[in-house]
């Protein structure tokens, strides 16, 4: 057996959603994954792909009309025909990518906590090694002085999440200038996850809309999907935009690894991205959830990380002299409510919990209701 793989252990999120899972009275604000179905457009064109027999091998980079459709709307300068893949879901995009650029066990990946548990055990597997910036020291933000710290020699790439799960914290765009003013004169790869970026302020200002240096474009890696704008997770459609030299080495990996992904699948990802009302429409619930609750939380003088961006709150509930498990052990079993203990997220973090608000707004008010009973039971102690 793979020494490395028997090291790792699979991120128990999916644990605390299990917990609830048969309680007729739960609520689940574990899981990042929407609570509404898939556009009917996506449905309806995987039914027809199946029923006129669109079924057979695809193109190893994946669906040409896909990656055109996917690059105007979301990434218009860069070359549909040789800088976008599509990938089966985001996970294998970023698997793919730190594939392609590890190479020995010092190459170095820098990753920004609290951070996406997935971005470390990906790291150990494929034998690199992983230095972790803990950035609640820095108002949840990384800065060149504080990225110059841990740069070295062996830096190979450094992970940033925007907006970050499990915090929702996104750079301006005077960050992000300074961030690639440092970049430019570095050597080392940037990967920058933008899942959450449809859950983002009309203000956001995405890496690849600034990036105006050839030399630095070679360098970025953009990874996305449409598990979370368009409610498809289960079709399980990512893509990575890049260049054009590092996308021919994706090409081999995607042939290695999976052939091609599902054409039925793909079908289903071009009638979704036909449904730009609906993913406005979950786009505004979503957010309107999160400032409802961010809201509560400033009524409630309850401690949270700043933040206006994602579905994510990550609340410090040290105040009540409790871990963050502590506290999700006790809403389980006293109110029925699942969430996610900080320390999931990095080791700096087990005062916290995060909750997902990618879900019914009924979920998100009944949460709040029990964190008010909660707030005023510690009170009268």
């Amino acid at each position: 057996m793979n020494k490395r793989l028997k090291k790792i252990k699979l991120n128990p999120v999916r644990y605390y959603s299990r917990l609830i899972k048969d309680d007729p009275k739960g609520i689940d604000l574990t899981m990042g994954e929407g609570h509404f179905d898939s556009p009917f457009n996506a449905k309806l064109k995987a039914y027809e792909a199946l029923l006129t027999n669109d079924t057979k091998y695809g193109p190893i980079e994946g669906d040409e009309k896909l990656r055109k459709t996917l690059i105007e709307k979301y990434y218009p300068t860069y070359q549909a025909d040789k800088e976008i893949i599509i990938t089966n879901g985001c996970t294998q995009a970023l698997f793919s990518v730190l594939l392609s650029i590890i190479t020995s066990s010092e190459d170095e990946i820098i990753i920004i906590a609290p951070y996406y548990p997935a971005y470390l055990k990906l790291i150990d597997l494929l034998g690199g090694k992983a230095i972790i910036i803990d950035s609640g020291k820095y108002q949840f933000k990384v800065n060149p002085e504080v990225l110059e710290e841990v740069i070295t020699e062996k830096t190979k790439a450094i992970i940033i999440n925007e907006p970050n799960n499990p915090t929702g914290v996104t750079y301006t765009k005077a960050e992000k200038d300074s961030l690639l003013t440092l970049f430019k004169s570095k050597s080392y790869y940037i990967i920058v996850d933008e899942i959450y970026k449809q859950y983002t302020t009309k203000d956001f200002v995405s890496f690849s809309e600034l990036i105006n240096n050839d030399d630095l474009k070679k360098r970025f890696f953009f990874i996305n999907g449409l598990s979370k704008s368009h409610m498809m997770t289960g079709y399980r459609i990512g893509y990575v935009v890049c260049d054009e030299l590092m996308n021919r080495e994706l090409r081999k990996i995607n042939y290695l690894s999976v052939s091609c992904i599902s054409t039925i699948m793909q079908k289903a990802a071009l009638g979704a991205l036909e449904e730009e009302c609906f993913v406005q429409f979950v786009r505004k619930y979503y957010l309107n959830n999160l400032n409802t609750l961010l809201d509560s939380l400033k009524f409630l003088k309850i401690k949270y990380v700043e933040a206006t961006c994602g579905y994510y709150v990550f609340i410090d509930v040290s105040p009540y002299q409790v871990t963050g498990v502590e506290f999700c052990q006790y809403f389980i079993k006293n109110y029925h409510v699942a969430l996610v203990p900080g320390i999931l997220f990095g080791d700096s973090y087990g005062n916290y919990i995060r909750v997902s608000c990618c879900k019914d707004i009924k979920d998100i008010i009944r949460f709040i209701n029990c964190l008010t009973e909660f707030v005023e039971s510690n009170k009268k102690v």
